[in-house]
């Protein structure tokens, strides 16, 4: 329920607080996400797993480099991805 935070975040360029959603909640979700594609037991699940992986990772690039339109464009990437994440997994 943070990752909608982070464009706000990073628009007011409050870069120490993307970090510590992308390191405590986001990072937490992360481990929960492997456990559930490990419990579905699919490629598919895992490979949407890493494919989140992946964009919160982009979010942290992007807010080191303190650039707000890529971390903003990240942060919609990983919502997306998230939802499709769900979907795979508890269909």
């Amino acid at each position: 329920a943070r990752l909608p935070e982070v464009a706000t975040l990073a628009e007011e360029k409050k870069w120490s607080q993307v970090q510590g959603i992308i390191t405590g909640p986001l990072g937490t979700l992360l481990q929960t996400m492997n456990n559930v594609s490990s419990i579905a037991g699919t490629k598919e699940a895992a490979a949407a797993a890493k494919t989140v992986k992946q964009d919160l990772n982009d979010i942290n690039a992007a807010s080191q480099r303190k650039d707000s339109a890529l971390c903003i464009k990240a942060a919609g990437k990983a919502a997306a991805d998230l939802e499709k994440f769900v979907k795979i997994a508890f269909k």
